[in-house]
């Protein structure tokens, strides 16, 4: 089998979750030895360059993060005459080429601009009610990312069970447990975080919520015991004024920050350094975040909506997003209770290691031979 690979998302936008994504999956199928060739395919005004798997430039393997990513993943208009089996685009079948050789397969994460189009931008929403009905008809199979996905991508394109695979994502290896003092040290050497603190990353969407995060922060720090900080991680988004404006509006300036885009090699360390990771998203595909903090044995408060409970588990506490209050006593109580805080280090630690990027390889190489049945 000869595997074509749309390595866009690799080359424009490093350290998404959909760059991580693909990497991921590329390393693991390759290591399989199942498939016979794997090219990767990156267009170049309206062509497509092909590089085997193994003589990828370095400049394109690096990746870089193109604030235009979008609109060129939107724009690619793109023909693929290359002798391969299979192409697969790992995101959500966007510039899915119009012409390829091979069956074609997609990994469609999710359908947020179907289930909450308020959160995404005009641009992606107008492509995808355009394009995605298109997109699925065009595709030889579907591969998504949970369950709950699955039920979302059936009910709005009626898409048959023998053509849908979930596929489980995974915490990559970097992610693992440290020593807590020293990851704190780091995080102090490096970006001035001298107290204990709360951790938030996972981009800046309106669905992520981080807005009642804040607001339900105002109620930690009035009751918690000791002197904490919120940090919120991620590259700035058009949201940000509007979250910065708000902090102050509560007066948290003092105790919440916002570090910007961090590099993937130091997550590991805000990870392991946090008392709490709070992920209070309203609707995930998969969601990644609270999967990379559990398996740093970092406590999890996340939310009981969409594919989530079906990630996690009760491996985390699980609040209704929608409430302050919720937020904020399920934080309070890891802070506040030593044994609890354990109970969930433990029971996160354990949860994580029933996901593995290797799994998720064989299940997509299964999707590939299914293709030709």
């Amino acid at each position: 089998m000869i595997l074509g690979m749309d390595s866009r998302v690799i080359t424009w936008h490093i350290g998404s979750g959909l760059a991580t994504y693909t990497n991921n999956l590329l390393y693991n199928i390759q290591k399989l030895n199942t498939v016979k060739s794997i090219y990767m395919f990156y267009p170049y005004i309206n062509k497509s360059d092909v590089y085997h798997i193994d003589s990828m430039p370095k400049n394109l393997l690096l990746g870089e993060r193109r604030q235009d990513f979008w609109h060129n993943m939107y724009t690619t208009n793109w023909n693929i005459d290359f002798p391969i089996d299979i192409f697969h685009n790992t995101v959500n079948g966007i510039g899915l080429p119009k012409e390829s050789k091979g069956k074609k397969v997609i990994t469609l994460h999710d359908l947020i601009p179907y289930i909450m189009p308020e959160t995404v931008d005009r641009p992606h929403l107008d492509y995808t009610f355009k394009r995605t009905p298109y997109i699925i008809e065009e595709a030889s199979h579907i591969i998504t990312v949970s369950e709950y996905s699955k039920s979302d991508i059936q009910k709005y394109f009626g898409v048959d069970d023998d053509k849908i695979t979930v596929t489980h994502l995974a915490a990559d290896d970097i992610y693992k447990p440290y020593d807590r003092n020293k990851a704190r040290n780091v995080i102090f050497n490096k970006y001035g975080v001298n107290n204990k603190y709360i951790l938030y990353l996972g981009g800046f969407s309106l669905r992520k919520n981080i807005s009642r995060l804040i607001t339900a922060f105002k109620k930690v720090v009035s009751e918690s015991k000791n002197p904490v900080n919120l940090l919120i991680l991620g590259e700035h988004s058009r949201s940000y004024n509007s979250l910065w404006k708000l902090t102050e509006q509560l007066g948290l300036c003092e105790y919440i920050k916002f570090l910007n885009f961090i590099p993937t090699e130091d997550l590991p360390y805000f990870y392991n350094g946090a008392e709490v990771f709070v992920y209070p998203s309203l609707y995930e595909g998969f969601g990644l975040p609270p999967l990379e903090a559990m398996q740093c044995a970092t406590p999890v408060v996340t939310s009981n909506v969409s594919s989530i409970p079906e990630i996690v588990g009760d491996a985390c506490i699980q609040i209704n997003p929608y409430s302050t209050d919720q937020i904020s006593d399920a934080i309070l109580s890891l802070l506040d209770n030593e044994n609890l805080w354990q109970r969930y280090s433990l029971m996160g630690l354990e949860k994580a290691k029933e996901y593995s990027w290797v799994n998720t390889a064989e299940k997509t190489y299964e999707v590939y031979k299914k293709c030709f049945i």
